[in-house]
């Protein structure tokens, strides 16, 4: 019989739109790809993070991080693998100077923001705190799992679309002077200093 806990639907509705819109590396991602190439580049990024989010999420909530558990050397490589893009991408935003310089950097690539979400630590923390305390939401349990994954997807994309679109906003005052060339430095020492936390934690 279906039966859906409203007020645990409500809570965990908030969790996830509080969860997404907060900063971390998507977000990031979101705001230095939109405000050096334009907010409709964003699009392979919220793809991959879409992809990437959900098959984490989806695997999670059916039991899989118990394989990933049993097997270091597997967690391992996805660790490290998302750990150093993590620093790739940092290092070629920083290096990105101007809009003019294209080839310095350029918008992430759909398997690129897949790959992201295995290092992203934020993402692992959510998906966490969502199994913990959510995954009792509806029975049948598919049901609570298939509102889960749609309510948390739907708010990562809504959050990268506001994101996008500060970013987007700011080109006209980032074009004045240095201010691109300082905004790409913080934004790709960030995402390297997010890359060194993973790393030691």
């Amino acid at each position: 019989m279906l039966h859906v806990d409203i007020p645990l639907l409500v809570a965990f509705s908030w969790f996830a739109w509080v969860g997404s819109i907060t900063p971390g590396p998507n977000t990031a991602l979101a705001l230095v790809t939109s405000a050096n190439f334009g907010a409709r580049t964003i699009g392979p990024h919220m793809l991959g993070v879409a992809i990437g989010f959900t098959a984490m999420l989806g695997l999670t909530l059916a039991g899989a991080h118990g394989l990933l558990a049993a097997s270091p050397t597997a967690s391992l490589v996805l660790r490290w693998l998302g750990i150093g893009y993590l620093v790739w991408l940092g290092l070629q935003i920083a290096r990105s100077r101007g809009f003019s310089q294209g080839s310095a950097a350029r918008p992430p690539r759909v398997h690129e923001s897949v790959l992201l979400q295995f290092a992203n630590g934020k993402a692992w923390m959510l998906i966490a705190g969502t199994v913990g305390a959510y995954q009792e939401l509806a029975t049948p349990s598919w049901v609570g799992s298939l509102l889960i994954v749609t309510i948390f997807v739907s708010c990562c994309m809504v959050a990268l679309l506001i994101w996008a679109w500060l970013g987007s906003s700011l080109r006209h005052w980032l074009a004045v002077g240095n201010r691109l060339a300082w905004f790409n430095g913080f934004l790709g020492a960030s995402l390297i200093a997010t890359a060194a936390w993973i790393a030691v934690n």
